[in-house]
């Protein structure tokens, strides 16, 4: 297992805790819903860009929609969710406001938004800067970073969009592998702006 696959397994498990038994959840940007194996009994629908990943669960009996986030409306319409989750997505939309608030539609009465923002400013990013190094292995990649938020910066962009955060859960780096995990834990958490490689937000209606 690589270090991406060991820091998705992470915050996986961490958005699950949030998450009761039996809930009715939308994965929006769901990749191949591997989120699911980490939810128990939960009514599950996903949403993503690669239409062959969307095929491939549909033909397994997920309940998922191939969308492209800055073009399309968001699906089922009909649908009231418990909860909503969008793990690393908004910094890839172009109209992340508009995300967000058709987002908050398909929520129900007291549904919750999880979500997740990178934490762009991380001192790995800092050094790859002053080294004059782009800071991810592809600067060209089509579906780069179109924002880079600061904690602080990300927290206005979410309560300023109507959103009042209940939980919020510093996830942190795997890398570099020489320092110990127990280190980068309590770094993570009690340095996030610093340390932090991503921050997870338990959010509902303000």
């Amino acid at each position: 297992m690589n270090s991406h696959e060991t820091f998705v397994i992470n915050k996986f498990k961490e958005v699950a805790k949030l998450i009761p038994a039996k809930s009715k959840i939308l994965d929006i940007g769901c990749n191949d819903g591997k989120l699911r194996d980490f939810l128990i009994d939960c009514e599950y629908y996903g949403l993503d860009l690669n239409k062959e990943i969307i095929n491939s669960m549909i033909k397994n009996r997920i309940k998922a929609k191939q969308i492209d986030l800055n073009k399309d409306e968001l699906p089922f319409k009909q649908e009231r969710f418990e909860y909503i989750t969008m793990l690393d997505v908004l910094e890839h939309i172009v109209n992340p406001e508009k995300l967000l608030m058709d987002s908050k539609n398909r929520l129900n009465e007291n549904g919750k938004m999880i979500i997740t923002l990178p934490n762009d400013y991380h001192i790995l990013n800092k050094i790859r800067f002053l080294l004059n190094k782009p800071l991810t292995e592809n600067p060209f990649a089509p579906h780069g970073h179109l924002h880079y938020f600061s904690i602080r910066d990300g927290e206005r962009f979410l309560k300023k969009n109507g959103f009042k955060i209940i939980k919020k859960i510093p996830i942190p780096p795997v890398k570099p592998f020489v320092i110990p995990q127990s280190i980068k834990n309590f770094l993570g958490k009690n340095f996030p702006q610093t340390f932090a490689r991503d921050v997870l937000y338990l959010m509902e209606r303000n």
